[in-house]
């Protein structure tokens, strides 16, 4: 334990942890009442084994003295700024819990210079009705001493020895005048913050939760993040240890440091939509044999890479290490030399990650082309060609081919199937289904025999459907209100079809993937998801038309551009008020309205839609 005297008080502070030279330590703040040992007392030596901590006890808490008897956000921000400076340090982690998250908050406004990255803990940016009417309760030093004998002796004990006492009685009254007035900051202030930000509060916290104290300051700081751990509740170091290290050190060493940091903001600014964009890159420093920063990892164009450096030169200027970049260990997945494949199955799950449980996000049906990004343990990560999803099938589902293959096999593809399923046989009349396929998949005929069709799979194998189930291309319909008509009263038939998370075909849909099939059967290729259809779409302010496109979700206050992100849902327009669409209430495909006086009424799609998109 050691010492120093700070704007006239003599700040006490334990050390963990080796210095580094280079890397800013980091400084935890404690909130109201307690000490730095009782806050962090078993964060600062698990943070201690990567980082330098400077764990001090504030103003007039623990063994910190208080000759101003006085108690205010504002001047523990200044108190710890100053110590910050004082140790040698030009910056640092600042990480806050409570009255502590609330200096740290303040350290982040008036004293930016100082912080290097933020961590908010538990905090408020305002004072909100409803901390007015419990904190005079909860901080009530009598009701304490009658009904909470164990946190008075807990104060007596951190406290006496160097205050007296009975100091713990005043230090209330001091905390419980600064929190009913202070701290009080306003969108535009979270909105000036330029350093890189984690908000943290228990879903269960009593204090902060009920006003979504954590998600109006994450919401307003441009880029901070949000993390709000289920059935947790005030003091999230200590009831969810383990989980908190893993989040704040995952922080800390992907934005603890400038150069890191700007792949962060060019990350979210462009390339935030893991759907379609691979953008994880990594920057470090060598110093030998000249300063220089280091690319690692992965993109899926080299036009991120290039954005990547480009991004990083701009720290030049204030680095002379960032003057030289070495980007030549980045791998970049899709270029020229990146296979080629055909969807070698009538339907085929596209997964989150390469393994059978993972989250289906969507499916991948026969002829359709994809690009192999890399390949595990029998599983391919690709980009579907048509819409530029990304994820995980099955090797075995693909036919790997070079480009003028897949595109000359996709061109010769000139019927459709507009049946829900159509069976698949070896021989005109056989009786044995050799496969199905879905709606809206196309195909190429070869033969035609005794009302049957020979199509000709990826891989060259032959099978035979009946050549009802097929629209050739000469009766494909357009886009316009007859085709669209005319698709309508092919979609209809799925009435009754089970809901299925990510499903694109009969055997089960999700909304987009619903929405996605009638239009590409128009010839239209859309996005995959509900809130990529809806910004790709022309808004209709007049009554929806047959195929236009309907969007819910919930609407969000105070963000310009929350509405995308915040959609939801997706369902096909029959014009006026009906509509189709898989949907979870009816898990399968159903009619619904947005007139109060019919039966297929849904007052929820009336008060979440968002909006009304067209692709003619």
């Amino acid at each position: 334990m050691s010492s120093i005297v700070i704007n006239g008080a003599e700040i006490y502070y334990q050390t963990y942890g080796k210095e580094r030279p280079g890397q800013p330590p980091i400084l935890l703040i404690h909130g109201a009442t307690s000490t730095g040992q009782g806050d962090w007392g078993a964060v600062a030596p698990a943070l201690a084994r990567r980082w330098r901590v400077i764990l001090p006890d504030c103003r007039g808490h623990g063994r910190s003295s208080n000759p101003q008897r006085s108690y205010s956000f504002k001047e523990m921000a200044s108190d710890m700024s100053a110590l910050v400076r004082a140790l040698g340090y030009s910056r640092a982690h600042i990480i806050g819990h409570s009255n502590g998250g609330n200096t740290a908050l303040v350290i982040l406004i008036e004293h930016p210079e100082v912080v290097q990255t933020a961590v908010i803990q538990a905090a408020n940016a305002y004072v909100s009705p409803d901390l007015l009417e419990r904190e005079p309760v909860a901080l009530d030093a009598e009701r304490i001493a009658r009904e909470s004998p164990e946190w008075m002796e807990e104060m007596i004990a951190a406290h006496g020895p160097t205050h007296g006492e009975d100091y713990w009685r005043e230090l209330l009254a001091m905390t419980l005048r600064e929190i009913l007035s202070e701290p009080n900051y306003t969108p535009e202030d979270l909105q000036r913050v330029q350093q890189p930000t984690l908000v943290i509060q228990g879903a269960e916290d009593p204090v902060n939760a009920p006003a979504k104290h954590a998600q109006f300051i994450a919401r307003h700081i441009p880029y901070a993040e949000l993390w709000l751990p289920a059935g947790v509740r005030h003091n999230v170091q200590i009831e969810a240890l383990s989980e908190w290290l893993q989040r704040v050190e995952n922080f800390l060493e992907r934005r603890g440091d400038d150069a890191n940091e700007a792949l962060h903001r060019l990350r979210q600014d462009f390339y935030a939509d893991q759907r379609a964009w691979i953008f994880d890159l990594r920057a470090s420093r060598e110093n030998a044999p000249k300063p220089r920063i280091v690319l690692s990892g992965r993109t899926l164009y080299s036009s991120q890479r290039q954005a990547a450096v480009e991004r990083l030169a701009q720290l030049a200027e204030e680095d002379e290490a960032a003057q030289t970049i070495d980007a030549d260990s980045v791998q970049v997945l899709l270029d020229e030399s990146a296979p080629w494949a055909l969807v070698n199955r009538c339907v085929t799950d596209l997964r989150r990650e390469p393994r059978n449980l993972s989250e289906r996000v969507s499916q991948a049906l026969l002829g359709e082309a994809v690009r192999i990004l890399e390949e595990k343990d029998g599983w391919a990560r690709v980009r579907m060609e048509h819409d530029g999803y990304l994820g995980w099938v099955h090797l075995s589902a693909l036919y790997c081919c070079d480009r003028s293959q897949a595109q000359a096999y996709q061109a010769a593809c000139q019927s459709i199937v507009q049946v829900e399923l159509l069976n698949a046989v070896a021989a005109p009349g056989d009786s044995e289904i050799c496969g199905k396929l879905p709606f809206g998949v196309r195909v190429q005929v070869k033969d035609r025999l005794s009302g049957y069709a020979q199509i000709c799979l990826p891989d060259g194998r032959v099978w035979w459907v009946e050549e009802a189930g097929l629209l050739p291309s000469e009766r494909w319909p357009k886009p316009d209100a007859n085709g669209i008509a005319f698709t309508l009263k092919l979609v209809q038939k799925f009435i009754g079809v089970p809901y299925l998370w990510g499903g694109r075909t009969p055997y089960g849909y999700d909304c987009s993937g619903l929405a996605g099939i009638f239009w590409r059967f128009l010839g239209v290729n859309l996005p995959r998801d509900a809130d990529q259809q809806f910004r790709a779409g022309s808004p209709v302010e007049e009554t929806p038309a047959p195929g236009d496109l309907l969007f819910f979700g919930e609407r969000q206050e105070d963000v310009s551009d929350s509405r995308y992100e915040s959609i939801t849902h997706v369902a096909i327009s029959l014009g006026g008020d009906r509509m189709i669409h898989a949907n979870g209430t009816a898990w399968g495909v159903s009619y619904n309205s947005l007139d109060p006086s019919s039966p297929e009424y849904r007052a929820w799609l009336r008060d979440h839609l968002m909006g009304v998109r067209r692709y003619l």
